[in-house]
């Protein structure tokens, strides 16, 4: 018989192998996936508050898989990161954006389309010109009507390349926005160090809104950002309640299942502003 010690190991032992062998299936299946046009695309709105004008539209990628069902982007793109598949992700996912962009800007003439960039592509010495490229084959000036987002994951790899990057992007005319801002541990000290034009604020902040020193955070990061003539937009509004606070502390801004859930290119509601 076992002892409790070796039943915990062998329970331990059987978890991580099932992990492994659940990341090496998914790796499998997604290298296929991109190969055959596997992958989908839905956009979410990002409005202005006041006049509920949609400003910009993230695009997120999403995957159902025929073995393996729905797999969650957390899941996939993590193990994309792990076995070196997230730069082709990331190609998938601007080629599919830029097919999608005329039909958009149709809609939305003033909008741009952001997409999630991570720090292992913009670590890499030819990423500005890999996206010039997939711009060039279809039309340059797309590159004006195009935000990539960033985390602050992009400090764990190459500064000075990501740096180099980002300004080669900007200098063809792409928003660079820092998402999910105030969940990294340095995150006002580092904010100098990147080029951008836009701050997301986590939805962290309005989950403790009712908090009177969150509120007071919201509204200094609204002033921080209006001093540098920077664009503020508050991620996680799911009521009418915490559109209605963050207004009035001067947020003009927002995203959230309340102003628009994820949806596919013609699944948009046509009640957008």
């Amino acid at each position: 018989m076992l002892s409790e010690k070796q039943a915990m190991n062998f329970a331990n032992s059987s978890d991580t192998f099932r992990a492994d062998h659940r990341q090496s299936k998914i790796a499998d299946r997604l290298t296929q996936a991109l190969a055959h046009d596997g992958l989908g695309v839905v956009y979410q709105p990002e409005m202005d508050l006041l006049t509920r004008e949609v400003v910009s539209l993230e695009a997120l990628c999403r995957w159902h898989d025929a073995e393996l069902g729905q797999v969650a982007p957390d899941e996939f793109i993590g193990v994309a990161e792990a076995r070196g598949l997230i730069v082709q992700i990331g190609e998938y996912l601007l080629q599919k954006v830029l097919k999608d962009l005329p039909a958009l800007l149709q809609r939305w003439p003033a909008s741009r389309v952001a997409i999630n960039v991570s720090g292992l592509e913009l670590g890499l010495p030819d990423f500005a010109q890999r996206v010039t490229a997939q711009l060039a084959a279809v039309n340059p000036d797309l590159a004006h009507q195009l935000e990539f987002e960033v985390t602050e994951s992009v400090f764990h790899h190459n500064v000075p390349q990501v740096r180099e990057n980002l300004l080669s992007l900007r200098a063809l005319g792409i928003t660079v926005a820092i998402d999910d801002f105030g969940t990294g541990q340095s995150s006002l000290s580092r904010l100098h160090t990147l080029p951008f034009n836009k701050i997301k604020l986590d939805r962290s902040f309005v989950q403790a809104l009712e908090d009177p020193m969150v509120q007071a955070i919201v509204k200094a990061m609204v002033q921080l950002a209006d001093s540098f003539s920077r664009s503020l937009v508050v991620e996680g509004i799911e009521t009418e309640q915490q559109l209605a606070q963050l207004a009035g502390l001067g947020c003009r801004l927002g995203q959230g299942y309340w102003l628009g859930r994820p949806s596919t290119l013609q699944e948009l509601p046509s009640g957008l502003s």
